[in-house]
């Protein structure tokens, strides 16, 4: 019987267009999640009354915490929901990460803050990792790579969230709110679009499929049976490459914005507003726009191509964009715009061809446990971008984070070459012999 198709992406059987529609749904609120706290923790850092000396090492000590929950807890957030379901597991994260932002802006204290904060870490490992698992699931083989390419193209748009959600506190207490009111109802409709999310995981994703391999194995036996599926050359190199793909991100992210705001600042005589309007914005946009691009023409490409191949391309596209950046002295020079719209069209690529690549290679029974693993290997590079980033930015020069991750996109794109030919797409166990069949939803 001939799959059904949405979106022009032929789905697994038992998925229909609804499911696949709440999954991008989801997958946007989801999105929307990754950088709210950064753009609006540090306005309620200031109604707290923390002091500026204290700002920093606070921010970083809480973004550290929530990547170490991340690295340990999507292993097993991947298990559960191999064992229980995809839907329960992504309702409880949207769930989570819900409550911790109705509750963080009434925090009175560091303690509170931070135990907050660790119930939205929970709620992301949860919530990043089935981010990935059921697209997954619900795309045939041969489609995978338009499948991530459309989940990367709806996470780029969900990145728009954030920032409009930083401009209400401003516009709350224009109508008369305290700072904290405002900071506090700006919160909350950041905590009510998980409600909205997890109402329509629950009512819109596809139901469990109990499968016998997995539905009485041990947990521990489950992370270990995940764990060793790294052996796969296909599943080690999609690892390496989320490290990569999530750190580059991360890079962006954290550092252009920031050297740009300085250069305006420090050598243009601009306010810190005027050199984040007039440098920052424009920049990060065409970042944006080129990663709305990138998403959708690697998903196409890693639908033609070996997904190892595709790997390849990426890291190597990416290697040679972020290395590039080691030649810019002045990041508001007219071709620094090109180079952020190559660098946005590399660092989805890496993002889409990893995902495509570990979907293919995942065993459908233990997709979750893989995945979860995969997850792990992201957050590490988000750590050692933000981190290590971090310092290379402040000891070394702006650039250097990026000249780090081009060092690293390089190494990725050597091994992709060792392994592509060893890859091979698994075998089909008898019981699942379809080219079409869903795991675990």
């Amino acid at each position: 019987m001939h799959p059904t198709s949405f979106l022009g992406i032929n789905l697994s059987d038992g998925i229909k267009r609804r499911h696949l529609f709440a999954y991008l749904l989801a997958a946007l609120i989801s999105s929307g999640y990754a950088g709210a706290l950064a753009v609006l923790q540090p306005g309620l850092l200031a109604v707290m009354n923390i002091p500026i000396a204290d700002q920093g090492s606070l921010t970083g000590l809480l973004a550290a915490l929530q990547e170490v929950v991340l690295i340990a807890m999507m292993p097993l957030f991947g298990v559960m929901a191999d064992r229980s379901g995809r839907r329960m597991v992504y309702a409880i994260g949207l769930g989570l990460t819900s409550a911790g932002f109705f509750l963080y802006p009434h925090a009175d204290s560091i303690s509170e803050l931070v135990a907050y904060r660790l119930i939205v870490a929970f709620g992301g490992a949860a919530m990043v990792g089935m981010m990935v698992t059921v697209i997954a699931d619900y795309a045939c083989e041969a489609d995978r790579g338009k499948a991530n390419g459309l989940q990367g193209f709806v996470a780029t748009i969900g990145a728009f969230i954030p920032p409009i959600l930083g401009f209400m506190p401003a516009v709350f207490a224009k109508q008369g709110m305290s700072e904290l009111a405002a900071q506090q109802v700006t919160f909350a409709i950041g905590g009510a679009m998980g409600v909205a999310g997890t109402l329509i995981v629950l009512i819109g994703l596809a139901p469990h499929v109990k499968r016998s391999t997995t539905e009485h194995e041990p947990i521990s036996q489950m992370l270990r049976n995940g764990l060793a599926a790294a052996k796969d050359h296909g599943v080690a190199l999609s690892y390496g490459a989320a490290f990569i793909s999530r750190g580059d991100l991360a890079v962006t992210g954290a550092f252009m914005g920031l050297w740009l705001v300085q250069f305006g600042t420090q050598n243009l005589g601009m306010a810190p507003s005027q050199a984040m309007q007039e440098l920052a914005v424009p920049r990060v946009l065409t970042t944006v726009s080129g990663a709305m691009v990138g998403a959708i023409l690697m998903g196409f490409i890693s639908d033609r191509i070996r997904r190892g191949t595709a790997v390849m391309l990426a890291s190597g596209l990416a290697a040679a964009v972020y290395l590039s950046v080691s030649f810019v002295d002045d990041p508001t020079a007219p071709w620094v715009f090109a180079l952020l719209g190559v660098m946005g069209v590399a660092e989805i690529s890496a993002f889409v061809s990893s995902q495509a690549l570990v979907g293919q290679q995942a065993p459908a029974a233990r997709r979750g446990a893989v995945i979860g693993f995969f997850g792990t290997a992201g957050a590490v590079g988000i750590l050692v971008g933000t981190a290590g980033g971090g310092w290379l930015f402040g000891a070394i020069s702006p650039a250097a984070p990026f000249v780090l991750f081009g060092a690293l996109n390089a190494v990725v794109f050597v091994w992709a070459i060792l392994v592509n030919n060893k890859i091979s797409k698994p075998s089909v166990p008898p019981a699942e012999d379809s080219s079409c069949v869903a795991a675990t939803s």
